[in-house]
């Protein structure tokens, strides 16, 4: 694949087990700022983005990638690198659209992993990818009213919030913060995604009908400029219809 040249399909080609790794490395390497997202946040953070009512354009959720400042951006070496990351990036976010919309039920987040001291045991860790989340939602909450509104939203941002919000209560901290506790809230998550996936999924659909009807396509072939005028006249269109200033 040409690094410096985009195709839209190339959009929809799931990212490899390498190219995975590569995009991991990138996002903590000493190009980017100790603010960047690493690869769980940048999943629960893209998650926000692709599961609620709208669509978001990436021109308004990519800084948020790199940090809350404009001198978080990455120094990139060359363009060629830019372009590469940043296709890396969108491959990611229509995986995880292509995974909801294939099973909701089996979705599976990018956690991480924590132990206790010398243990050899593994907790499941959620914490980064949900921070991920909460940062993406806080971009576009007005968009998610109806939502917050619902009580069954509140239950299902529940876990999310709990391990990724900083404006706990102290009731609230006291459920987090040991490995047991995060764990159970972590194997939560899943569910509360795709229930939430599920929720917006009516609007999704009306708003892609909506922008179908309003796409139809003309029942009449378009008229260059320098096509004969339908009128008649004999003249090119941009010399007569097509001129603004002249009427006949």
């Amino acid at each position: 694949m040409s690094r410096s040249k985009l195709k839209p399909a190339d959009l929809d080609t799931p990212l490899s087990e390498e190219e995975f790794d590569e995009l991991d490395e990138f996002l903590i390497s000493d190009v980017t700022s100790e603010e960047t997202l690493t690869i769980e946040g940048l999943d629960g953070y893209l998650t926000a983005m692709v599961i609620g009512p709208d669509t978001v354009p990436p021109s308004y959720w990519l800084p948020g990638v790199w940090g809350p400042s404009e001198n978080d951006a990455p120094a990139f070496k060359t363009m060629d690198q830019a372009q590469h990351i940043l296709g890396l990036i969108l491959r990611h976010m229509n995986g995880i659209i292509a995974n909801l919309e294939n099973d909701p039920d089996g979705f599976e987040p990018v956690f991480g992993f924590s132990r206790i001291d010398d243990s050899d045991h593994e907790y499941i860790d959620g914490e980064a990818w949900a921070v991920g989340f909460m940062q993406g939602l806080a971009l576009i909450r007005t968009d998610w009213q109806t939502l917050f509104d619902s009580e069954q939203g509140q239950e299902w941002l529940s876990p999310i919030r709990l391990m990724g919000a900083r404006d706990l209560t102290r009731e609230e901290e006291e459920l987090v913060g040991t490995p047991q506790q995060d764990e159970a809230l972590t194997k939560q998550i899943p569910a509360s995604v795709a229930a939430i996936y599920r929720f917006w999924l009516p609007h999704r659909q009306a708003v892609h009908e909506q922008k179908l009807a309003s796409s139809t396509q003309r029942t009449e072939p378009k008229v260059g400029r320098n096509d004969p005028c339908p009128c008649g006249s004999g003249k090119k269109f941009k010399k007569c219809c097509g001129a603004a200033a002249e009427l006949h």
